[in-house]
């Protein structure tokens, strides 16, 4: 038996009173499809019947009704009179007379539903989990369960997720639940068998790029009436496929490329010849192409020279010579020619937004500190439009995320109709994986974590250059690095920023755990609540202390606390290493209740005594002394050229000591020129094995750093059994006891350092006792290995582990 298929939900040019108050502004029409263009494209699509469904409007789809195989509908916008719930309800197959009486009743939806079916018209519910004003609840579901008999289930513009959902709801109402809710609300269910509900498909185009993309089929419908009848029966099926972000901000693109062409005619091609061309391109699908002139002019244009140089002010320039290399971009227009046309619109524009981003963000990261107010503010201004541009798949993808709450409000409340909740899948941003640093390592003894727990963790980052893929990491390439040029150790690299948002939407990433506050970590912050995906954060580093230590400029510190807690308070949760951060996060601002443990620990088998090798340091070119160690980042805001003093005053008043620097950074080169001519060796980064003999090998471990927030090496440095010297600001003071496992100093003091090296080191017994009592203490005082990074793997668990005390 033959199915036949309609295009149940499709819009024409006489959806002309848009929903967006811009679009209103402007007196752009939600669609410039015209009813003939529309008829085509379905029927070229494989579609036997067509109709259109304009907003509270038959205009269209009378222009097509001498057309075979046509038949009248609209897309009504109805309410509920008690709270003014806006709905859209799809009629089918009416007449003028009917659709004048169905726009008389709209206002209130039980008395729009008791005439439609007394009348015996088709219609159906569509897109039910769409809020149309932002009053659609639970309970509104509920009563649409009880009054409409067919619901639109697959819609070509809504994702995967909510037409899934739908369908789930209404395919598993039983008559038990709608006696429930009929009793519940007291309201009579619509029709003899209530319970059995129809499903249907539409595309919900609005730009023509997407006609027939979701479609509604029934089997035997020889004719238009036959097609209808199954609809009013519930004798029909939805299919086709559904929409997502990229479809509708594609469909808005095509609308705002129509009202472009309209409002500006011939101009934009002298003044953007490349870029419209390239809009042309995609968006031109049915008529009105370019000619055979300006295509020879387009050709011409393309194979002259470049101009030497372009003028940044200008942005239409570089929104130009953008598009003209990607039109010069074999490669890249080979590898999109296969895409469908959804992926091949968001390479196009991803790459064009990416270099124009990319362009101006290095032009104000590169503006001279003298450089005048208004050069400031136009750069910041042109990447303000540069968002503007895009400001379609920034709706797109936030309109595809409202709505999660009413699916988890249903889930609640009808649990008998709709599955719980699926699996967790969190996402981690962090600007900082390759760094040999406390954060990055972190990051990489989580993932293995994750993995060994089967938890489901993807590590978000970005870097340039080509780097092997590994397990639980997307690394995507940086659009371009930045480094200020008064300080150069400041580097941040530019995420490709649709690209991110398109692998969170693919991935289905329910909670996003932030690292960083850089580049990367604000992506993930803005995603999160574009997304309405909760985000929670770490708070690994004391950025405003390394600020101050890089510039001394109170000013700049000020700033960088200014960004630090309104980036943080803008989370769910912060997760902090230690108390001492807490009450420095409290004050400057940080609302104690975000504030959240961060349970870790040092892991105790690789980290061990077990590895001292007799003769180590000495093979590493020191003398037979005692070896003071420190390992880390080698820079200034680790405090290290109190140590380089200290260390110089050691060996000059006749101490027999050594100095082994494991670890690399801007600071290296000039400590090693401090202490040439000391007994001193700077190994670089070691790691494995050779990393866990040099900690046990050593005597004593110093770290001046008043910046950390943590301290990984200090507990590695005492797991392998050998005390610790430490400031007595920042995290690793929390991290060992004063006079037992090491000692501490005054951070910044070179005396009060000075002294503690030399109150253990002359009594060689006390340190070898503060090494073994250190070892036991990462024995004890550790977490457990279930609560090691719950609070990052179990996201709302509500685990109380306490801070290190």
């Amino acid at each position: 038996m033959k199915t036949y298929r309609a295009d149940l939900h499709v819009h024409s040019s006489h959806s002309n009173k848009p929903t967006y108050w811009a679009m209103r502004k402007v007196n752009c029409p939600e669609s410039y499809t015209s009813p003939q263009h529309l008829y085509r494209i379905a029927k070229e699509r494989g579609m036997d019947y067509v109709t259109i469904t304009d907003h509270n409007s038959i205009s269209g789809a009378l222009e097509i009704m001498h057309l075979p195989g046509t038949f009248v509908s609209a897309e009504i916008t109805a309410h509920f009179p008690e709270n003014g719930c806006k709905l859209h309800v799809v009629v089918l197959g009416i007449s003028n007379r009917e659709f004048q009486e169905i726009m008389y009743l709209r206002k209130n939806v039980y008395d729009l539903v008791g005439y439609l079916n007394r009348e015996r018209i088709a219609h159906f519910l569509a897109h039910p989990l769409y809020a149309q004003n932002d009053k659609l609840t639970a309970e509104v579901i509920e009563k649409c369960l009880l009054l409409f008999n067919t619901f639109e289930v697959r819609n070509g513009c809504r994702a995967a997720r909510f037409n899934d959902f739908t369908r789930q709801l209404v395919g598993s109402v039983t008559p038990e639940l709608i006696s429930s809710l009929a009793e519940r609300h007291r309201l009579e269910p619509v029709g003899a068998t209530p319970y059995r509900k129809g499903m249907v498909g539409g595309s919900d185009d609005h730009g023509s790029l997407f006609i027939a993309r979701a479609h509604t089929e029934v089997a035997g419908a020889a004719t238009v009436e036959d097609f209808i009848a199954a609809v009013r029966a519930g004798e029909t099926a939805a299919a086709g496929s559904d929409g997502g972000p990229l479809t509708m901000a594609h469909s808005l693109y095509g609308i705002a490329h129509s009202f472009y062409k309209e409002r500006f005619g011939d101009r934009r091609r002298s003044s953007t010849p490349f870029a419209s061309a390239l809009l042309d391109r995609f968006f031109n699908l049915g008529s009105d192409r370019s000619s055979l002139i300006d295509k020879l002019r387009l050709f011409i244009r393309k194979n002259l020279p470049e101009p030497s140089a372009l003028q940044e002010t200008s942005f239409e320039r570089i929104l130009d010579a953008e598009a003209r290399q990607l039109l010069n971009d074999a490669s890249f227009l080979a590898e999109v020619r296969e895409m469908d046309l959804n992926r091949k619109i968001f390479a196009v524009t991803s790459r064009l937004t990416n270099r124009i981003f990319y362009r101006y963000c290095k032009r104000l990261m590169t503006l001279p500190l003298n450089a005048g107010f208004f050069d400031y503010l136009n750069t910041v201004g042109t990447i303000g439009l540069v968002h503007l541009l895009i400001t379609p798949y920034y709706l797109a993808f936030h309109h595809q995320h409202k709505g999660k709450e009413l699916i988890r409000d249903l889930s609640h409340l009808l649990p008998q109709a709709v599955p719980g909740p699926g699996a967790e899948r969190i996402a981690l941003f962090t600007d900082t994986l390759d760094d040999i640093n406390g954060v990055a390592m972190t990051i990489r003894r989580l993932i293995r974590t994750a993995r060994d727990r089967g938890v489901d963790l993807t590590v978000i980052t970005c870097a340039s250059g080509d780097t092997p893929e590994r397990e639980g990491v997307r690394q995507f390439p940086a659009v371009g690095d930045f480094v200020l040029p008064e300080y150069p150790e400041l580097k941040l690299s530019f995420p490709p920023i649709l690209d991110v948002m398109d692998f969170v939407e693919k991935q289905g990433i329910t909670q996003i755990h932030v690292s960083t506050p850089g580049t990367v970590g604000l992506l993930g912050l803005l995603i999160g609540k574009m997304m309405d995906i909760p985000v929670a954060g770490t708070y690994h580093t004391d950025i405003p202390q390394y600020v101050r230590s890089l510039t001394n400029d109170e000013f700049l510190e000020g700033a960088a606390w200014s960004y630090m807690i309104w980036f943080y308070s803008q989370m769910g949760e912060v997760l902090i290493p230690s108390s001492g951060t807490r009450e420095q996060l409290l004050s400057h601002g940080l609302a104690l209740e975000k504030m959240k443990p961060l349970p870790r620990w040092v892991d105790t088998e690789l980290f061990t005594p077990g590895h001292k090798v007799p003769g180590f340091w000495e093979r590493k070119g020191l003398p037979a002394a005692t070896t003071l160690l420190y390992v880390g980042r080698v820079s200034r805001e680790k405090s290290l050229e109190l140590l380089a003093g200290v260390f110089r005053d050691l060996v000059i008043g006749g101490e027999n000591v050594a100095l082994a620097v494991i670890g690399d950074g801007p600071y290296r080169e000039e400590m090693e020129v401090e202490l040439r001519g000391y007994p001193a060796v700077f190994t670089g980064y070691l790691q494995g094995e050779e990393l866990h003999r040099a900690y046990a090998s050593a005597d004593l471990f110093v770290f001046p750093s008043a910046t950390d927030t943590f301290g990984n090496v200090v507990l590695e440095a005492q797991a392998s059994g050998i005390a610790v010297v430490v400031s007595d600001a920042g995290g690793p003071r929390e991290l060992m006891v004063d006079g037992e496992t090491g000692a501490v100093f005054p951070a910044g003091s070179s005396i009060g350092l000075l002294e503690a090296i030399l109150g253990l080191i002359r009594d060689r017994e006390c340190l070898a006792q503060m090494g073994a009592t250190a070892r036991d203490y990462t024995l004890s005082q550790g977490p457990r290995q279930s609560e090691s990074y719950s609070t990052i793997l179990n996201p709302g668990s509500g685990s109380a582990q306490r801070l290190v005390a």
